[in-house]
């Protein structure tokens, strides 16, 4: 069973994807054919492609969601570093949800930079990931009080 927790922790990931994917969507036509698809740690472009990779990581990004909530639904077809036992199965399940579900944050968030660097908005980009994994962490914190993840 997901626990509520779980279930809001994954929407966040899902909001950033459909977050990203209206922006993209809405800005398309104004995009360069030729866009960054690439971008190294000091923040440097080094690598091109075109405004459609943009679409294909969309879609890969959406795989990656749909694999990640699959096992979400379903800790137990996970891989696990430990043997599982009846002691500890709930724990463990219940661990790899959250640890999935902030994997799936990260992912997203990864794959939203290049859109919002390729509409121009990538000053903005840090604003509005904050706010879509904080409001929803708030609302865990503010409704759930005194109970487990």
């Amino acid at each position: 069973m997901v626990s509520k927790k779980i279930k809001l922790l994954y929407l966040i990931s899902i909001s950033i994807f459909l977050t990203y994917l209206v922006l993209l969507l809405y800005h398309y036509s104004e995009i360069a054919q030729t866009v960054a698809s690439h971008v190294d740690i000091t923040g440097k472009v080094d690598g091109y492609s075109s405004k459609k990779s943009l679409l294909i990581s969309s879609g890969v990004n959406l795989l990656i969601l749909l694999f990640i909530g699959f096992l979400v639904k379903n800790p137990q077809s996970a891989n696990y570093p430990v043997e599982i036992t009846d002691e500890n199965r709930e724990s463990l399940h219940k661990k790899m949800q959250f640890f999935l579900c902030i994997i799936a944050i990260i992912t997203t968030s990864v794959f939203s930079y290049m859109t919002f660097k390729a509409i121009g908005m990538e000053k903005n980009f840090i604003y509005l990931i904050l706010y879509l994994i904080i409001a929803p962490l708030i609302t865990i914190l503010y409704f759930g009080r005194g109970q487990k993840i």
